[in-house]
């Protein structure tokens, strides 16, 4: 399979066969074809597998945490490259414009995750960072570590925005009072925070738009 990567590229391979190229490394001398094709018939495409969360990657048989790491980190380095890629060249000026381009990378998401978008003064994307796992609130994603983010990327704005899983554009009350208090710990470093945008599956909601918090 390498030879074959090496002269003819990924356009060769099946699904399972990609699947099955990676599972080599992390189980090596051993047929990971069967596993392969187990992944691809509990997620039903490749875009999943690689969405998956740890959790739900250790429940096929075969899974260890080394394949789940492996596939988990090809999926991530994925975005970090395209936001590599487009870094400098988007400008998100409006709701809808934020909305699309966040709903782009919570497609199929079966967990809850953080994402923030820093913004310099023209609006131009400075990076779109996921922040963490889980419900947003202080001990799933401290203050600390958004306004870090912020600052490394030397934002003058940002905009929050987790996934519900659910469905459900509703904010909740965590979701309200973790948003007025990570505004007033970005405004102490001088980074506006612009928005909270929560993702369902095929729509989002702004708290700015809807005038559920103060965003000045």
């Amino acid at each position: 399979m390498l030879e074959e990567f090496r002269t003819k590229g990924l356009d060769a391979f099946s699904d399972a066969e990609v699947l099955e190229f990676l599972l080599s490394y992390s189980i090596p001398r051993r047929d990971v074809n069967p596993l392969a094709r187990s992944l691809l018939l509990e997620f039903g495409d490749l875009h999943r597998v690689f969405e998956a969360g740890e959790e739900q990657l250790l429940k096929v048989p075969g899974m260890g945490p080394r394949s789940a790491a492996l596939l988990r980190c090809c999926a991530a380095l994925w975005g970090r490259c395209e936001q590599s890629r487009l870094a400098g060249t988007v400008y998100l000026r409006r709701t809808g414009d934020i909305g699309r381009y966040l709903l782009s990378r919570s497609d199929g998401l079966r967990e809850e995750r953080a994402w923030l978008l820093s913004l310099d003064a023209r609006c131009k994307l400075l990076s779109c960072r996921e922040l963490g796992i889980g419900s947003v609130n202080a001990v799933n994603l401290p203050y600390r570590r958004v306004v870090e983010a912020a600052l490394m990327a030397n934002a003058t704005s940002v905009v929050l925005a987790h996934n519900h899983v659910n469905g459900s554009l509703l904010p909740s009350v965590e979701d309200l009072e973790y948003t007025r208090s990570l505004k007033r710990a970005l405004a102490m470093v001088d980074v506006i925070l612009t928005d909270h945008i929560i993702l369902g599956s095929r729509d989002f909601l702004s708290m700015r738009t809807g005038n559920m918090l103060d965003f000045g």
